[in-house]
């Protein structure tokens, strides 16, 4: 099974809506790279609208409220950015806030889209329109932002408690586990033994994850590693009965297994 059909089945197992796969190494942004996001979404604002020509500054785009002047939605935009800015802490995503930004991203992205090509003002677009996408991204979500669309990004204090309390579930699990293992299932002695392989190599992924955020690394390999380890231990864990120990120990464990990967930017397949 491939690594993407293997992380397919853990966030499957995890009772994600979509299946996801994880992003790129390079793709996670810590908290200090959002900001540094933030306020370069602001400076690149600024200077499309600087670049737009008179007549599209005074044309209308569409808004929640209806068909609003272009100088008022920008200047709307620009309280929205302050706004998520000022938001967003060690302690808070500000996810609701991103939202909205995104929704006004998507609004400019479909008046973009009807301007001639090369209009005045298309290349600080470009590079602005880039700039929401990677908000999208850090986000879990996508541009044109989906209806009813949950932007959500796990922050760095977030993930490093869900990578400890991860490590106390999967003991948890284990002990769960072992005890599911040893009586009355129809799995072979040599399945049995690879199981337990799988779930101490679990437990010494999310270590090597904890060791790598306290080093101040972002930890996206250790991530995959662990998810797919996850992966490995549903497909087998599939085949005991449903109501075993296991299968509860597992729930608590797979809510911190989410959180992880949420953190680590999940994107749906794409066909």
């Amino acid at each position: 099974m491939t690594n993407r059909k293997l992380l397919a089945c853990a966030f499957a197992a995890l009772g994600l809506i979509s299946t996801p796969v994880l992003a790129t190494a390079a793709d996670r942004l810590t908290d200090k790279e959002v900001e540094e996001l933030f306020d370069r979404i602001e400076t690149n604002r600024s200077e499309f609208e600087a670049a737009l020509d008179d007549k599209l500054k005074n044309s209308t785009i569409s808004a929640p409220r209806g068909q609003v002047n272009t100088n008022e939605f920008f200047d709307d935009l620009e309280d929205q950015v302050q706004r998520t800015r000022d938001r967003f802490k060690d302690d808070y995503s500000a996810s609701s806030e991103v939202s909205s930004l995104l929704g006004y991203a998507t609004r400019l992205q479909a008046w973009t889209s009807t301007q001639p090509s090369g209009f005045q003002g298309h290349k600080e677009w470009e590079v602005l329109d880039k700039d929401f996408h990677r908000l999208a991204a850090a986000y879990n979500t996508s541009l044109p932002q989906p209806q009813q669309a949950n932007a959500r990004r796990v922050n760095d204090e977030e993930l490093v408690a869900a990578v400890a309390n991860a490590q106390k579930r999967i003991a948890a699990f284990q002990t769960a586990y072992s005890e599911t293992l040893a009586v009355g299932t129809s799995l072979t002695p040599e399945t049995k033994a690879s199981a337990t392989k799988q779930v101490d190599t679990m437990k010494n992924d999310a270590k090597q994850l904890e060791d790598a955020l306290a080093g101040k690394q972002k930890g996206v390999s250790q991530a995959e590693k662990l998810l797919k380890e996850s992966a490995m231990v549903v497909q087998t864990a599939a085949k005991l009965p449903a109501n075993s120990p296991s299968a509860a120990a597992w729930t608590p464990l797979g809510a911190e297994l989410t959180t992880i990967a949420l953190a680590y930017e999940m994107k749906p397949l794409t066909k």
